[in-house]
């Protein structure tokens, strides 16, 4: 029988009420920072209970291994996040009685990561605008003020972090793309249809389909253009807008001006110059 270990990351937000599940149904469990040592142990079935960011960090760590050792490995989730955007879009439920109860069907889906670099993402992320409304948020929550705000918005922070930079001109990024030179607002790399829960950037994304999507945004034409960009990617339209292109492909590369970050799974990665992002066809399975 397939060995099954339930991780918890204490730090998420749901995860005293999965705790709380687990203790009342007399289930053992671990934490995620012991998730290396599972593996070595001979763990194949990992249900991670966490938020986007928990089973990114997952992903890479298993994305490590041999491919015959890592192709034996299923994940569930049991969503605890602020987003959970793999679980929504998996159709996880975000209750914890009823997404276990979901894991019990054994149901199980093969679906596409995206290599950015050396990380793996799996719903996708973006430089410029997105990487840098993340790191605004991270770098306020560090205070004490800060951290208890943001728990008291929770993914409502990351909008309006983003029209707070619209309203002071976000000056976008300076991208090489295709040999020509582009100030931007920011590069998406989508794997599913939205981020963040609200921004429901490319509708038609799917992460089962050998490829991601690409929406090239450049610097809106005028000031209130660029309420009308947020209010388009919020609606799922972005693509009425003349001043932003996109595009399925297997891999892109670009190189920027300076080194910046990219936000993937709502996780910042090293800042670099030179960019790649390619399709892992059914990198991983996941229990749906």
């Amino acid at each position: 029988m397939t060995k099954q270990i339930i991780l918890v990351n204490p730090r998420s937000n749901n995860s005293k009420n999965v705790v709380k599940y687990l203790k009342l149904k007399n289930i053992s469990y671990s934490p995620t920072d012991q998730a290396q040592n599972k593996i070595r142990e001979g763990y194949k079935d990992f249900i991670i209970c966490g938020g986007d960011g928990t089973i990114n960090k997952f992903v890479n760590m298993i994305m490590e291994l041999p491919e015959k050792e890592r192709s034996s490995i299923k994940i569930g989730i049991v969503p605890c996040g602020r987003a959970n955007d793999l679980a929504r879009y998996m159709e996880i439920p975000l209750d914890t009685n009823l997404a276990f109860e979901k894991l019990r069907e054994r149901n199980t889906k093969n679906i596409d990561l995206i290599k950015v670099n050396d990380n793996y993402i799996i719903t996708g992320g973006g430089i410029g605008l997105p990487s840098e409304t993340v790191e605004d948020v991270d770098k306020f929550s560090n205070s004490f003020l800060g951290r208890h705000i943001k728990i008291y918005l929770g993914d409502l922070s990351y909008l309006i972090f983003t029209l707070k930079k619209f309203v002071f001109g976000y000056k976008g990024v300076e991208v090489i793309l295709n040999g020509y030179t582009n100030n931007l607002l920011a590069i998406y790399i989508l794997n599913q249809p939205f981020l963040g829960k609200r921004f429901n950037l490319a509708p038609n994304a799917k992460n089962n389909d050998g490829l991601f999507e690409v929406k090239i945004v450049e610097i809106p034409p005028t000031f209130i253009s660029h309420f009308k960009t947020l209010s388009k990617g919020l609606s799922g339209k972005l693509k009425d807008l003349k001043w932003i292109k996109e595009k399925k492909v297997k891999k892109i590369s670009f190189t920027l001006k300076e080194p910046l970050s990219f936000m993937g799974d709502g996780e910042v990665f090293k800042p670099t110059k030179d960019y790649t992002a390619e399709i892992i066809p059914r990198g991983i399975t996941i229990f749906c």
